[in-house]
């Protein structure tokens, strides 16, 4: 998961964001941050901080819902004539505007145009509900077993269990962003041989405009392909060669 955050913070530089005041991309920005999280996550587990890591869990799920919100946003409300800045994408990038409630979240996403298609694949009114219900109980203290996960040297019976647990949650959380990057931002995946042969002065091959980067793929083939309806959505729907 890391290395694919890695690659795709590389790739999508080259795509300035309409909607925005910045030059660069913010995008990759929060991709970097999602990164940062992982390894937080991963030193903390390394630590026997279990009670510490869920919470770090709950934060990554916040941070991808969040940048899925704020994309969704600048796009359906970006108008290069009415609208050439979307002021509350603007506002939040600048620390300025807070985002919605998860709830009002969700259901943005649920019934947005550019997201209603893809929302449904995902279970948020059952294992992802249940599953974030497991990290608020750790982020607030609901069971004193929630607690002693932070122990490292004290002996709780369902340590190992939890960490299949974020093992599982993490997963679906990774899918779940993964799905909508190729649902919405494609273009990110788009392998570097087309724009390398462009700066270079030379012609690119023949249909490397829809070549897929390698990390693309490979994130598609171990998170999206195990569930054939999403994956074939996504194919269909996607301008990229997916293998």
């Amino acid at each position: 998961m890391m290395e694919f955050y890695q690659g795709v913070s590389d790739t999508c530089l080259r795509y300035i964001p309409n909607g925005t005041t910045g030059i660069l991309n913010y995008v990759t920005y929060i991709y970097m941050a999602l990164e940062g999280t992982l390894d937080s996550i991963q030193m903390t587990l390394k630590a026997g901080r279990i009670t510490d890591a869920f919470s770090l869990v709950r934060k990554f799920f916040d941070d991808v819902l969040v940048e899925i919100y704020i994309d969704v946003t600048r796009k359906e409300q970006y108008d290069w004539e009415n609208n050439f800045v979307v002021k509350d994408v603007d506002e939040w990038i600048k620390s300025r505007h807070r985002v919605p409630t998860l709830k009002k979240l969700l259901a943005i996403l649920r019934d947005s145009p550019s997201t209603k298609d893809l929302y449904p694949f995902f279970g948020w009114d059952t294992y992802l509900k249940k599953n974030r219900e497991l990290l608020d109980d750790n982020v607030h203290a609901n069971r004193f077993s929630a607690m002693l996960l932070n122990c490292n040297e004290v002996i709780v019976n369902d340590r190992e269990k939890q960490l299949k647990n974020i093992s599982i949650i993490l997963r679906q959380i990774f899918t779940v962003h993964l799905a909508f990057i190729f649902h919405l931002n494609d273009h990110f995946f788009m392998a570097t041989d087309y724009t390398d042969c462009l700066d270079m002065g030379l012609t690119p091959p023949e249909g490397s405009n829809e070549w897929i980067a390698p990390y693309a793929q490979e994130a598609f083939d171990r998170y999206i392909r195990p569930m054939p309806k999403l994956a074939e959505f996504i194919k269909t729907r996607s301008g990229l060669k997916i293998e």
